[in-house]
């Protein structure tokens, strides 16, 4: 197993936000997890890329607790998180920011002697194998058109994979996507889903939280089902959407 979560459970003070939750991802799969909000979903992602640490519980990465390192060492790992709204400067373009996220690979290739580029300037065939890199990665994203526009330029949807770009270009072998269809019309809607798509067929594994029912319903191959922060449902797809306690959370016990 790629990832395995045991007992998560995170307070914040007297309120538990993710409550002894325990789930699996497998390599190559597409995981979604479901939940109305405030279910800990956001809340478990965090925990799992590090940026939150965990009151109780392990997550254990190809067999090992990495519990307690902070999120550049999770990301170092290969485990990479993306955010619901990315947070970009309006005045680079998209190359500069896929320049800023190739951070990981610089340090993996150079270790501390990438303080010397800071002087000198990069490596001329590191420099290649960057730019090639980042193509490859805008060209999956359909971003490669507007590789050279400002990022105040882009809609809501490009920002958005522009952040899906970036964790990329870090070489995850698990990607963490926290809400990446929320705020988007239905042709970026299927965009993303054709990306997400090519994601998994390049080797990519895929852990995503999303409101939107619909859209990772199609996508995703297993799903979790998350409420009051605790487990409620796990399965394929359409059983846990099919679920009592699934839809008693979301659309209320009458409907259930």
């Amino acid at each position: 197993m790629l990832l395995d979560i045991q007992n998560l459970t995170k307070r914040f003070g007297g309120l538990t936000a993710v409550s002894n939750v325990s789930f699996g991802v497998e390599r190559g799969e597409i995981v979604g997890i479901f939940g109305p909000n405030g279910s800990g979903k956001t809340t478990t992602l965090s925990l799992i890329a590090g940026i939150l640490k965990p009151t109780s519980g392990a997550i254990v990465w190809k067999d090992r607790d990495i519990s307690t390192l902070t999120p550049f060492e999770v990301a170092q790992q290969g485990l990479v998180k993306t955010f619901q709204n990315p947070q970009l400067f309006p005045e680079l373009t998209v190359a500069q920011h896929m320049r800023i996220a190739c951070h990981l690979h610089v340090k993996r290739a150079l270790g501390i002697g990438r303080l010397r580029t800071l002087f000198s300037g990069m490596p001329a065939e590191l420099d290649r194998t960057l730019e090639h890199k980042i193509g490859q990665m805008l060209e999956l994203c359909r971003l490669s058109s507007q590789r050279n526009d400002e990022a105040g330029a882009l809609s809501y949807g490009g920002e958005k994979m522009l952040g899906v770009a970036m964790g990329m270009v870090c070489d995850p072998e698990l990607l963490l996507l926290d809400e990446p269809a929320s705020g988007l019309g239905h042709d970026e809607i299927t965009n993303l889903d054709a990306v997400l798509r090519d994601l998994k067929s390049h080797g990519v594994t895929l852990c995503i939280i999303d409101h939107k029912v619909g859209f990772l319903g199609r996508l995703a191959d297993r799903s979790i089902a998350l409420h009051h922060g605790a487990v409620i449902a796990t399965g394929k797809t359409e059983d846990v959407l099919a679920n009592e306690a699934v839809v008693a959370a979301y659309l209320g016990k009458k409907h259930a």
